[in-house]
């Protein structure tokens, strides 16, 4: 799950987590005039190429060119590649944060709606093209497979919790989360062998998970 929600920019996973380090001359800037590029720009422009065309497209003459730019602007925000990449990485988890909260929103959303918003974010585009270019890319970036990885226990906790408001007993709700977390994921790597489904049969497949066991 994923999200591009203006909001999450600055949302964080954990809120002691620290920020990415800017680079040295930008953080000795103290004033004048802006660089032409910003840095969330920068930052969110590596992300759509990364779910374009994928971790090995992101270099640094590849966004230049893609964003218009020289050199120097990227070198005014990040002192590496590696600094832009701890960046992408905290920002897709910031994004990816704010949704799962907004779907365990306990007290103001009714557990149906949480399930048929978890069925709307499944079949999102722009949500599984760039999940599944991040998960591409934690198997080679440890940092980011840790990303991946919290996410995955946050996601999960989320439908959990949903399961338990619905009455399900702690083990059925852990199974029945489990399954749901696993079809997500098989919709994300399956979208380009597979048909998509229509938002009414996903409502359908995780309706399947929400139905009490027969006594």
């Amino acid at each position: 799950m994923t999200a591009d929600s203006p909001s999450a920019d600055d949302a964080s996973p954990d809120d002691a987590a620290p920020q990415p380090r800017r680079s040295r001359k930008a953080a000795a800037q103290q004033r004048g005039r802006a660089p032409r590029l910003s840095y969330e720009a920068w930052v969110d422009g590596a992300l759509g190429l990364l779910a374009r065309e994928g971790v090995s497209a992101v270099k640094i003459p590849r966004l230049c060119q893609e964003l218009g730019v020289t050199k120097g602007s990227f070198y005014w925000h990040f002192d590496d590649m590696d600094q832009l990449m701890a960046a992408m990485a905290h920002r897709w988890s910031a994004r990816q944060s704010e949704i799962i909260r907004a779907l365990g929103a306990i007290e103001s959303i009714p557990v149906e709606q949480r399930i048929a918003n978890m069925a709307a974010n499944l079949i999102d585009q722009g949500t599984w093209a760039t999940e599944a270019t991040v998960r591409e890319w934690a198997r080679t970036d440890e940092t980011v497979a840790e990303t991946v990885r919290a996410m995955d226990r946050q996601i999960f906790d989320t439908v959990r919790q949903a399961m338990l408001d619905l009455g399900f007993d702690p083990e059925q709700a852990r199974l029945r989360a489990g399954a749901m977390v696993y079809l997500g994921i098989g919709f994300i790597h399956g979208r380009g062998s597979l048909p998509t489904p229509t938002p009414e049969e996903t409502r359908a497949i995780l309706g399947l998970l929400t139905i009490p066991v027969p006594e």
